[in-house]
């Protein structure tokens, strides 16, 4: 609440307060958020969970079921569409949310620029505590959110490795990835995925060869496999097709600057 009152920006309404032996069921929790969603008087809106995730999906954990992304997704669009979300998922497996934020950006057809979000009004954030196989042993955004004291806003960790072993992650769809900047017309084809731009540290250049013959594959490894797949490179044979998805391939000793800028 302190920080909430320093900020200026936001108004603090209790969405779902959950104690032992007062449980209340899920379908309360969604109605108490479509409330929320549908009588927000700002400019965006900001829900924080903090609790029991089920595994290998982070969904929010009540005594009767469990509430999903696409459950929150749902009722943004129908209530809060044209405004900005935020969703803080303090909670073991929580990256799975920003996972399954992006897919739903890429099903639906919203190109990898802030720029298509804004024109689509579909503006989500998705604020995560650990990765999408990690459990949240520390509550980071609980005990260390800041507050910029010149923008008067929240700020929350993103890509910082605890010491616990979690790693916190972020999805910002409102984030501008082209040249242009916030100002000018966007850049970015429309058909270009959030998946591949968001996972660009999972590009990895592979050099060597290839049935004798020097060749160069640029490979977008699976998240779950960089583990696996640095090792294999560390033997100096490696087929990057069982990895992820090969991008560009080539033969010669470097690709050339045209795939270079591309990549």
């Amino acid at each position: 609440q302190d920080m909430v009152n320093e900020s200026e920006m936001y108004s603090m309404k209790y969405v779902m307060v959950d104690f032992p032996g007062n449980q209340c069921t899920r379908d309360y929790y969604l109605k108490r958020i479509e409330h929320f969603f549908a009588n927000c008087d700002k400019d965006s809106a900001m829900l924080w969970y903090t609790g029991a995730a089920e595994k290998g999906t982070g969904n929010w954990c009540f005594k009767d079921g469990i509430i999903t992304f696409q459950d929150v997704f749902e009722l943004y669009l129908n209530h809060l569409r044209g405004k900005v979300v935020y969703l803080v998922c303090d909670c073991s497996y929580s990256g799975k949310w920003r996972d399954e934020c992006m897919k739903k950006f890429d099903e639906i057809g919203v190109g990898a620029c802030g720029h298509y979000s804004k024109e689509q009004g579909i503006m989500v954030k998705v604020y995560t505590s650990c990765k999408y196989d990690q459990e949240a042993y520390e509550l980071c955004y609980t005990q260390d959110v800041k507050v910029d004291k010149d923008k008067k806003v929240l700020l929350f960790w993103r890509g910082k490795k605890l010491a616990s072993g979690q790693i916190t992650t972020l999805f910002a769809s409102t984030k501008v990835r082209c040249k242009n900047g916030r100002e000018g017309p966007c850049q970015t084809d429309i058909s270009r995925k959030w998946g591949e731009v968001l996972l660009g540290h999972l590009t990895y250049l592979v050099q060597g060869e290839d049935r004798g013959k020097p060749a160069w594959h640029y490979v977008l490894v699976d998240e779950e496999k960089e583990e696996q797949f640095k090792e294999q490179v560390k033997t100096g044979t490696v087929d990057v097709a069982n990895f992820g998805k090969v991008l560009h391939s080539g033969w010669g000793e470097d690709p050339p600057q045209t795939i270079r800028d591309e990549i």
